[in-house]
């Protein structure tokens, strides 16, 4: 699709230029003339990728323009569209006053063609990158809502400054669309559900899926119950039609919403509290006939004591008059949920915390009442020398387990100090106290904050080298300043951490700017990945053309201007940082959902296992050892996690097998073992539904498959065989053959080894056949068995 750019100038003839260049490169361009009229056509028409903006403008300038922009956008909950500005200025106050706005770039008019698509392109790589990961990160891949944990996060800032209603929202007998329909046709109710609950509320409001069939929504401005039941009543009438397009007209489930939903912020502004009590209204309606809505209200809980109290009484109930300015003590049994809570917080919110753990023993001859009273009096020291953020619990009788919540990692040994010396001031002797500390970092960028950026500046100009060395220290950056490529490449080869950012020199004796980028990007080390900004003296457009094209980030021009360095340089660094973080978010992500699917798949596997009582355990066995073939074959970790989850379902076909043939006692009649040879091709038919990845269905197919071409179902052979069902193959009948069956008591090592190299080339593929021997070699105490 082509990528839309809205350029905004009262220059006619600007126009007409930029939409010449950027038409001609396969770009969508709308050409306005004034701020007011772009700020009307994107409130209609909607925001573009890219917005070109003259600054001096008649009636509405550039900066006033960008400022309503933003305000568009926050109105409507849109990311911040890359805004660049266009000027013929070179007014160094101007350029400031643009990055401290938030302006992604500067160009110059008249126009270079080169020079304008190479930024562009820069821009809006870096957006679109962004744009994608946060997506990844907080978009739940079925619906397109967000996400659980975006929809914490975005929900409990609507609900701290916005007026509406939060509701929960859950399917009704969505759970027999699943059994009578199949999971396939589960999806798409739950895809339809969520674009019915979208198009229900009121634009600007935040949808998010939170469980399987159960979803939240914000609607952003309702505050009363008339307007509940009309969205109530829509997404019922929605559902019930949607429901029959895509399972016919004879659709009998009696699929519908039930929604429970409190006022914003009538009853508060938490949204984990008010979303605990728009459950509790949910709740009422589930048990009361379903499809229908019920809002929270003092009364909703049945039974409870609804008596007025003022926030007075309430708070004397609480107790929260009674908080001394000291740390917090618990026992064990109230520690741990709090402790279990303030990590789930702290990883939230990307705060760090310390955890601090001092052990007492008596000196020699110290009575044990005169040590039990010390232990008592350094609990006393401890509570009143932190603060009353900090929590601490006696974890035995000579133990502290304390919890410093929100502390810098250089503030650590000062907390420790302000409880030890202290202490140790008194000279009580018959205590020896030692401790031990674990620091928790924030598990995302907000912690990396706390580091001193490095910036490494290389110019063979000593004056320059000082300079910009004064401009960055001055905005709290690290400076490390080098004067060759050659410096630059040796200074990198023995640094462990990598700077933040390279200022690189264009022209350079030995080696310059361009061959250092060049040989940078070559580097098969993080240093390749290190963001370069060029610094030049050489106006000339070329230059910038052919640095941008070669990977720069940006170019700065000398002698430097303070504060445009100082802003380009931080806004660089500061992009980079997002992209790393955001890239930390999707990996987590991704290693949720896999650890998710692992889980899934297992108890599965477990499941078909139980059917054959002589079997149990298999899949997860022969799983194991296709994993150890895969690790001694020098496959990669996701590699050998791939086979493993494909081997644990190698069997899945069985669950359309008779549990009576399963576990025949006597030999199978030819129809029954027919019967069981199709399990394979029920396997691959039942896992051909995972189309991220076809190796499953493979896998389960062809793992009867002999090297030889005489297996089932297809009768491949060699290396037609898929190398999945191969490793399979092996470990399947390590498994058998090491397993006591209901015809015979398992095989001896030798008596294994034996049939793996009698089969070995005709039913198995010798490579992987030998490998399996290896392990067996290795195996001395036969711990690998059934």
């Amino acid at each position: 699709m082509a990528k839309w750019i809205i350029v905004v100038d009262d220059d006619t003839a600007n126009l007409k230029m930029a939409g010449h260049i950027l038409s001609k490169n396969n770009m969508r361009v709308t050409a306005l003339k004034s701020g007011s009229a772009f700020l009307e056509y994107v409130d209609t028409n909607g925001m573009p990728d890219l917005v070109l903006l003259d600054i001096k403008m008649p009636v509405m300038d550039g900066f006033e323009t960008l400022g309503k922009l933003r305000q568009i956008e926050q109105q409507k909950g849109l990311m911040k569209t890359p805004v660049i500005f266009l000027t013929a200025d070179e007014d160094v106050d101007t350029e400031t006053r643009g990055f401290e706005v938030g302006v992604s770039d500067f160009i110059r008019k008249p126009f270079n063609p080169d020079v304008l698509l190479r930024r562009i392109d820069n821009i809006m790589s870096n957006s679109q990158e962004m744009q994608s990961l946060k997506s990844e990160a907080t978009i739940d891949k079925l619906t397109g809502l967000l996400n659980k944990g975006a929809t914490g996060v975005e929900l409990s800032k609507t609900c701290s400054n916005s007026t509406g209603c939060l509701m929960m929202i859950d399917l009704d007998s969505f759970k027999l669309v699943n059994d009578l329909y199949g999971h396939e046709m589960g999806d798409k109710v739950l895809i339809a559900c969520a674009d019915i609950i979208r198009s229900a509320v009121p634009s600007g409001s935040k949808c998010g899926r939170i469980g399987g069939d159960e979803f939240t929504a914000f609607a952003l401005g309702v505050t009363t119950e008339k307007a509940v039941a009309e969205i109530a009543q829509t997404i019922n009438d929605n559902i019930t039609r949607r429901a029959k397009e895509l399972m016919g007209e004879d659709m009998s489930i009696p699929l519908g919403a039930s929604i429970g939903g409190i006022f914003v912020p009538r009853f508060g502004n938490d949204y984990n509290s008010l979303l605990k009590l728009a459950d509790k209204a949910l709740y009422i309606i589930k048990k009361n006939g379903k499809h229908g809505y019920g809002l929270y209200d003092d009364d909703v809980d049945n039974g409870q004591e609804t008596s007025a109290a003022d926030i007075h009484a309430i708070s004397e109930i609480l107790g929260e008059r009674s908080i001394h300015d000291v740390a917090l003590q618990l026992d064990k049994d109230s520690f741990s949920p709090v402790y279990r809570y303030v990590i789930r917080y702290i990883m939230r919110h990307h705060i760090n915390a310390c955890k601090v753990l001092f052990t007492l023993s008596p000196e020699n001859g110290t009575a044990d009442n005169d040590f039990y009273d010390g232990v008592d009096e350094f609990g006393n020291h401890i509570r009143e020398s932190l603060r009353k953020s900090d929590i601490f619990m006696r974890n035995s009788k000579n133990q502290y387990f304390v919890f410093l919540t929100d502390i810098r990692a250089d503030s650590v040994g000062k907390v420790i100090s302000h409880i030890m010396d202290p202490w140790n001031a008194r000279k009580i002797t018959n205590l020896v106290i030692t401790y031990e500390s674990e620091f928790i970092g924030s598990y995302t960028e907000p912690a990396e904050k706390e580091k001193v950026r490095t910036v490494v500046v290389v110019d063979d100009d000593v004056i320059n080298l000082q300079v910009a060395g004064k401009i960055l220290s001055s905005g709290g950056l690290h400076v490390v300043a080098l004067r060759s490529g050659e410096a630059l490449f040796e200074y990198l080869d023995k640094e462990a951490e990598m700077p933040s950012l390279i200022l690189l020199d264009v022209k350079m004796p030995g080696m310059g700017g361009f061959d250092a980028i060049k040989k940078l990007h070559s580097l098969e080390s993080a240093a390749s990945k290190i963001p370069v900004i060029f610094l030049t003296a050489d106006e000339s457009e070329g230059s910038e053309r052919e640095g941008l094209q070669l990977g720069a980030m940006d170019f700065i021009r000398k002698p430097f201007v303070p504060e445009v360095l100082l802003l380009r340089v931080n806004n660089l660094i500061q992009l980079v940082t997002l992209q790393k973080q955001l890239y930390f978010e999707v990996e987590q992500k991704t290693k949720e959902n896999k650890a998710l699917f692992l889980q899934a798949i297992s108890c599965l596997a477990a499941a078909i296992d139980t059917k054959d009582v002589y079997t149990k355990g298999h899949s997860s066995r022969v799983a194991e050892y296709s994993r150890m073939i895969a690790k001694r074959l020098g496959f990669s970790d996701e590699r050998q996690d791939e086979i493993y989850m494909i081997a644990i379902l190698h069997d899945v076909g069985k669950i359309g097998i008779p549990i009576s043939v399963l576990n025949k006692m006597g030999k199978l009649t030819e129809e029954e073992y027919a019967l069981v040879k199709k399990h394979s091709e029920m396997g691959a038919s039942i896992l051909q539904n995972i189309e991220s990845d076809p190796k499953f269905a493979l896998g389960a197919k062809h793992h009867h498959e002999r090297y030889d071409g005489t297996g089932y179902p297809d009768r491949l052979s060699g290396s037609a065989i898929p190398e999945e069902a191969r490793i399979i193959a092996v470990a399947d009948a390590y498994d058998a053959m090491s397993s006591d069956r209901i015809y015979r008591t398992r095989l001896t090592q030798e008596m294994i080894k034996d049939e793996l190299k009698s089969g070995s080339g005709r039913q198995f593929d010798p490579h992987f056949a030998e490998i399996m021997l290896e392990i067996i070699e290795e195996d001395k105490e036969y711990k690998y068995r059934g």
